[in-house]
C-alpha cells in the first residue's frame, strides 16, 4: 500500500514538474508573464534556455496564451532571449535579443509591448553586434550596439523600432 501511494505521489510530482519546465524562459510584467517557447521539428518543447537548437517554431506567450508564432527552418540557431522589462506609462516593453547563429556574431532585437488589453511584437531591428546597452527617457528606449560598425542605435517608442 505504501509503495503504491509513493508511486502515485511521485508520478503526480513528475507531471507537475514537467508542466512547469516546458517554458524556455519567462519574465514578469505588470500585466502578466511573457514567455518564449521553442519547439523541435517533431513538435516537442525544447527545455534549454537560450541554447543553440534545431528548432522549427517559436511561440511568444502572454500568460500562457500565444501572442505570435514564428516558424524558422534555420538549423542550430539560438533561441531568442528575454532581456529586460521596461515599465512605461501605459505599457511594459520587453526587450528580446535574437542571435542569427552566424559566425559574424550579428543579431537582432525586437520588443514585446504589453498592456492590460494584450501584447504585440514590434518590428525586428537587425544587424546588431555585441552586448546591447540601453537607456530610457520617458517612454522612449534607446538600445545601442557599440561593437557594430557603423554604430547601430535602435530607438523604440509607441510599439515600433526606428
Amino acid at each position: 500500500m505504501t509503495n503504491r501511494l509513493f508511486a502515485l505521489v511521485a508520478a503526480l510530482l513528475l507531471v507537475v514538474a514537467s508542466s512547469n519546465v516546458v517554458l524556455a524562459q519567462d519574465l514578469d510584467t505588470r500585466y502578466g508573464k511573457i514567455s518564449i517557447v521553442a519547439f523541435d521539428r517533431q513538435g516537442n518543447p525544447i527545455l534549454d534556455d537560450g541554447a543553440k537548437a534545431d528548432y522549427k517554431k517559436i511561440q511568444y506567450l502572454l500568460n500562457d496564451k500565444v501572442i505570435q508564432e514564428e516558424v524558422d527552418e534555420t538549423v542550430g540557431k539560438p533561441i531568442p532571449e528575454l532581456v529586460r522589462v521596461f515599465q512605461q506609462s501605459k505599457s511594459d516593453a520587453v526587450l528580446v535579443l535574437a542571435d542569427t547563429g552566424e559566425t559574424s556574431g550579428t543579431g537582432a532585437i525586437r520588443f514585446i509591448d504589453v498592456t492590460a488589453a494584450g501584447a504585440k511584437l514590434s518590428n525586428l531591428f537587425a544587424d546588431c553586434k555585441g552586448e546591447p546597452r540601453y537607456s530610457r527617457k520617458g517612454d522612449v528606449i534607446r538600445v545601442v550596439f557599440k561593437e557594430a560598425k557603423p554604430l547601430k542605435v535602435a530607438t523604440y517608442s509607441n510599439g515600433y523600432i526606428r
